[in-house]
């Protein structure tokens, strides 16, 4: 059996439960913040996959590494994981989880870039209308990017859309020196 299929079952098996306890928003908390820990931290991984460190080490690790105040669930997850040494399919795991929830709640993420930061108002706003259009729930991230030099990125699912600066620079110039 393949990682993937693994960590779909464990995912699976922890949004089902999660559900029939109404604590599946909690985990979902849980699950974002060990992902993002997870990205931000490469030698969680290398711990979770050393054998000289010990169960209980682990644990604590991953109980850390999902925040302050983790759910009973989600502790009671890890220990799960740990016992069947399956802690290298958390990376799938948690992405699984974290997609069947969204697409349960029907959220959907937007990552907004821009030069400058947005204001409250504006992203607001935003977040209003892609609710209107979507009729989902919207999950906002914005950043700056300065190197945009003005306008804006959005990214929502698949589909994005690059009203920057720097990229209408970009193509003039290569408009440009096509006509050489």
């Amino acid at each position: 059996m393949d990682l993937g299929t693994i960590s779909s079952r464990y995912a699976r098996a922890l949004f089902t439960l999660a559900k029939e306890k109404g604590e599946e928003s909690r985990v979902y908390e849980d699950m974002k913040i060990l992902k993002q820990s997870i990205l931000l931290m490469p030698g969680l991984m290398v711990a979770l996959g050393n054998p000289i460190v010990s169960t209980k080490d682990k644990e604590k690790l991953l109980i850390d590494a999902a925040g302050v105040n983790v759910s009973d669930l989600y502790r009671r997850f890890v220990n799960l994981i740990l016992h069947h040494k399956r802690e290298q399919c958390l990376p799938f795991i948690t992405y699984i989880y974290i997609h069947l929830y969204r697409r349960e709640k029907k959220i959907t993420r937007i990552l907004f870039s821009s030069a400058a930061p947005v204001n409250k108002a504006t992203q607001q706003h935003l977040i209003d209308r892609l609710t209107q259009e979507t009729g989902n729930t919207i999950e906002f991230t914005g950043e700056v990017k300065p190197e945009l030099i003005g306008g804006f990125r959005l990214q929502m699912g698949n589909y994005r859309l690059d009203a920057s600066y720097a990229t209408r620079l970009k193509d003039i110039r290569e408009r440009l020196l096509e006509n050489k």
